[in-house]
């Protein structure tokens, strides 16, 4: 298991100095909560993110998992609902609000931002709860088939709204769960139910996901129904959450969790002397008979119906003590926190673990582990895509092991004629990093260059294609260190004709005359009617030249040990 336990960091709080324009993450993170609980949940850890790096407010999308408010069935169409709709005459608020602990203060709508939370919890739902319309009992406790579904809303509204191509998911506890639930779920004919388009190998829309704390293999802290004699919680969320039962009440069988193992709904239900859950409609069709596909085979994801190849995984486990003999969280056994194959993180291959020491319901406030589990791939296959003209923030992190070194990698889609420009900034002192090196679409190395005060720049191109650009940023974390990227792009011409030195080009971008390789030596620049515009004697070697230039055809020459290097070259201002 590729553990990497954090040393105790002092958290330094910062008073961001943007007060108007909100800082760019590349993708939106939508955190998703536990058990009996809401979007309070990551409460701490996103005011975190919009009082320190200026992410925006937090935007919440409410949605009732229990709308019929009868526990004893489900049907995801009547039972789930994000979007507004009366009931017993009452209006029921629900989808885009504001994030606000009172509801008094709750109001429509969404504003620029980077943090999202979904929320299942009733009494957090404006027009369902009071003292005289407590409606939807249990939308917190609902079935995990029934948190996955409503994530597809969530996530389109998300995309919707920021225009952004994909999203990052966060869940705590049961919240991973539903994570899961959304990428793994099937039909019959293999189409993925829940997926934004389910025709499309990125379908889901996911840029990555992490896991905190999650019963992956189940968890059976509480009492457990299927126990005769025994009066306990019997909602539709604690019986997808056990990994076993201490009895099947119809079925001679070994008695593993139905959701997450498989097996037949029928198994579990209520007999005259054994009343187990309110319903035993696992995947919500209104039909208690069904063999149900568990999301698990053993330690890891069903290959029937796998998590997708195309998303990093963390997996954060934590250790806070032992209870009744069991090594966990304090609600979970850490041995069923995450998936693996052996030992061997799974998905094998794109996985990754962290462990932490903190106590179940305090993991969400676990910052340094949860932004090292939101670091940038380092993996050209899960590369952040970045649009131009736009700042991102984002953070040089401690790796597993305490190895202080971090590869970001980001890629840009170019277009041909241009010259790009990565721009590295710092949100505050100590961003941590060193190198910007630039690779083409078959993951070659082109340019590369070192930084050493920032604000620096790296230019590449121009692109002779529309293609993909690859950017990885290098770095050294002290914690977690903040820094600022950009890539811009500006128009140039290529060399008009001249046969020789093909490994040569010149071209014009923003007063400044840049080679495709470094020169040095005598310098000059005629006009296309022979008139000498600009000599220089180059003494080192360099790849740029200061000269401002208008609109025209230019002749450059360059003498250097007897060698005369001639090439045309365009300057055209857009």
């Amino acid at each position: 298991m590729k553990n990497a336990a954090f040393f105790v960091i002092i958290l330094v709080s910062f008073v961001s100095p943007f007060f108007g324009q909100i800082n760019n993450l590349p993708y939106p993170i939508i955190f998703v909560h536990g058990l009996n609980s809401s979007d309070e949940a990551f409460e701490e850890f996103m005011f975190f993110l919009r009082n320190n790096y200026n992410l925006g407010e937090i935007n919440v999308f409410d949605v009732v998992l229990n709308a019929d408010d009868n526990i004893y069935s489900a049907v995801l169409d009547e039972d789930v609902k994000w979007y507004d709709f009366y009931y017993n005459g009452d209006y029921i608020n629900v989808g885009r609000r504001n994030f606000a602990e009172d509801l008094d203060d709750m109001q429509d709508g969404w504003v620029s931002s980077n943090i999202f939370a979904i929320n299942f919890k009733e009494e957090r739902i404006r027009g369902a709860a009071g003292f005289f319309n407590d409606y939807f009992d249990y939308s917190n406790q609902a079935a995990i088939f029934k948190q996955g579904y409503a994530l597809r809303p969530m996530i389109y509204e998300v995309l919707n709204f920021t225009g952004a191509k994909k999203v990052i998911l966060v869940g705590h506890s049961m919240g991973g769960l539903a994570i899961r639930e959304y990428l793994q779920r099937t039909d019959d004919n293999n189409v993925h139910i829940n997926w934004i388009n389910p025709y499309e190998e990125d379908g889901h829309k996911v840029a990555k996901v992490i896991t905190i704390g999650t019963p992956h293999l189940g968890s059976n802290a509480g009492f457990d129904p299927t126990k005769a004699n025994i009066i306990s919680e019997k909602s539709e969320a604690i019986r997808d959450l056990k990994w076993s039962y201490d009895s099947y009440t119809n079925c001679d069988t070994e008695p593993i969790g139905i959701y997450l193992f498989g097996g037949n709904e029928y198994c579990i239900a209520s007999t005259e002397d054994n009343e187990t859950f309110y319903n035993v409609d696992i995947n919500c069709n209104g039909y208690s008979f069904d063999n149900i596909i568990g999301i698990n085979f053993n330690t890891y994801d069903n290959p029937y119906m796998p998590l997708p190849m195309n998303i990093p995984y963390v997996w954060i486990t934590s250790i806070w003590g032992e209870w009744n003999g069991i090594v966990g969280d304090g609600v979970v056994n850490i041995d069923r926190q995450w998936l693996r194959i052996g030992q061997t993180p799974a998905p094998v291959g794109i996985t990754d673990t962290l462990l932490t020491f903190v106590f179940h319901t305090s993991e969400t406030e676990d910052f340094p582990t949860i932004i090292r589990a939101l670091d940038v791939p380092d993996n050209f296959d899960f590369s952040y895509e970045l649009e131009l003209d736009k700042e991102y923030i984002e953070f040089i992190t401690m790796q597993p092991f305490m190895y202080n070194f971090d590869n970001d990698i980001f890629y840009v889609r170019t277009s041909p004629g241009f010259l790009y420009t990565v721009r590295i900034d710092e949100e505050y002192l100590g961003s941590g990093v060193r190198k910007i090196e630039i690779y083409n679409s078959n993951r070659e190395l082109i340019i590369s260059k070192n930084l050493y005060y920032l604000p620096d720049e790296i230019i590449f191109g121009p692109a002779q294609q529309e293609d993909i650009y690859y950017i990885k940023i290098i770095g050294e974390a002290s914690t977690y260190n903040p820094y600022v990227i950009s890539v811009s792009s500006d128009f140039v011409t290529s060399v008009l004709d001249e046969p020789c030195c093909d490994d040569f080009n010149v071209y014009y971008l923003g007063n400044k005359l840049i080679f495709s390789r470094q020169i040095s030596g005598i310098v000059e620049i005629y006009s296309i009617n022979g008139k000498l515009i600009h000599s220089k004697n180059l003494k080192n070697p360099t790849k740029t030249l200061n000269l401002a230039l208008s609109d025209g055809i230019y002749i450059f020459k360059n003498l250097d040990n007897n060698q005369l290097l001639t090439k045309k070259f365009c300057v055209i201002k857009r």
